[in-house]
């Protein structure tokens, strides 16, 4: 948007505008002092709910660049870029950028932060819904927000969207061949395009989704870092470290991720315990649990990982999300839901290592086999809870007598 010092310096000169913020930074030994984050969260998510823009990080009002010093330049970017995640509801991308201008003959150090369109409706934590309106910020009015709900309602899918860090040389050429064949019958591009493996941003450069990483990057947490499975097996009954006897982080491709938590439930369940051992569990149930909770989980989640822990008597699952639109725990086996589309699209034509089948195939039985499976293998029930915005299955073992 502002690529070279004469754009830069000229938009100095000319103002604050729709695309463009001030944003004057007062420092202390602790960090940034002033502007707070609910207030630069609110920048961001105006510009999101419009077509976009740039803050200006170390400028005064009215132009004047006042500058970062070059010690602090690192930290005013993580400051900046955590507000960008855990300020903003979904959490915000910016392109952050650091540049050097000549102001009275001193050099004056700058950070840019690029906010692109959203592809879905902003928020910040606060609860406050902003647009950008010429040169601020304005509260968006009920009617407003339920017309930008509705022109963004197709693209207010998270696994949809691009992951502006991330390039098509990110993605794994071996992997998609196996999914796509070696010699489609148009472009590599066009086909990325296509089915959404890739979007282009306004610039017309190529990106990866979100769904598209997770399918086809040889390692998705070098930019989605908590897309991954946490796995621990304990000796005991509760969550001690006393009692924690192996952990594994779990990551890679969505499809290897389940395979191997699948895996390391087959290994570890005949370690959990005295009562628990070989066939604790219906492998097919724990594989068909942790497909689903790879699939529907809400990736928008920052921080959160899927969490898998075995213990002598219990496998519990934790899924990041709340349970989407109108949905309940009572009516989870007989409705479908599917939060992230593009990726179960994928999913569903995806074959594991383990079996050799799909993971999914679309018929929508997945939570009522685990729960009808589960509770005929152990002679106990099986549960869905939500905890906050984590959803939890526990498996109970069979019990050896």
């Amino acid at each position: 948007m502002f690529d070279t010092s004469e754009q830069i310096e000229n938009q100095l000169l000319a103002g604050e505008d729709s695309r463009a913020e001030f944003k004057e930074l007062r420092l202390t030994d602790r960090g940034v002092h002033a502007p707070n984050a609910e207030s630069v969260a609110g920048e961001m998510v105006a510009f999101a709910n419009a077509d976009g823009g740039t803050l200006f990080l170390g400028v005064r009002d009215g132009g004047a660049p006042g500058g970062i010093p070059p010690a602090r330049l690192d930290a005013v970017e993580r400051w900046f870029v955590n507000i960008a995640t855990e300020n903003c509801d979904p959490p915000i991308r910016p392109i952050v950028r650091k540049h050097v201008l000549l102001a009275k003959g001193e050099r004056k150090h700058l950070i840019l932060g690029e906010i692109p369109r959203g592809l879905y409706v902003h928020r910040t934590t606060g609860g406050r819904y902003y647009q950008r309106i010429g040169s601020s910020k304005r509260d968006l009015a009920p009617a407003e927000l339920a017309r930008l709900f509705q022109q963004r309602g197709r693209e207010y899918v998270f696994d949809e969207q691009a992951v502006l860090a991330a390039g098509v040389s990110d993605l794994n050429q071996h992997r998609l061949e196996a999914f796509f064949g070696r010699s489609p019958t148009i472009p590599w591009l066009d086909l990325l395009r296509n089915t959404r493996v890739t979007v282009r941003d306004e610039h017309g450069a190529d990106h990866p989704t979100v769904a598209g990483l997770l399918a086809f990057a040889a390692e998705p947490t070098d930019f989605l870092p908590s897309c991954f499975i946490e796995a621990a097996c304990y000796a005991g009954l509760e969550l001690s470290s006393d009692h924690l006897t192996h952990v594994e982080r779990l990551a890679g491709p969505a499809s290897d991720q389940i395979d191997a938590a699948t895996a390391f439930v087959a290994r570890f369940m005949q370690q959990a315990g005295p009562t628990a051992g070989k066939g604790a569990y219906d492998i097919d149930v724990v594989d068909e649990a942790i497909v689903n909770a790879v699939s529907h989980r809400d990736y928008a989640i920052s921080g959160s990982k899927i969490r898998l822990f075995l213990f002598a008597d219990r496998l519990e699952l934790y899924s990041p999300g709340k349970l989407p639109n109108t949905l309940t725990l009572d009516d989870m086996p007989y409705r479908t839901f599917t939060r992230n589309q593009l990726l179960v699209s994928f999913l569903s034509r995806l074959r594991s290592k383990r079996t050799g089948q799909v993971f999914l195939e679309s018929r929508g039985e997945g939570v009522r086999k685990i729960l009808r499976h589960g509770d005929a293998h152990s002679g106990r029930k099986s549960e869905y809870r939500l905890f906050g915005d984590e959803l939890r299955l526990r498996l109970w073992a069979r019990q050896n007598s």
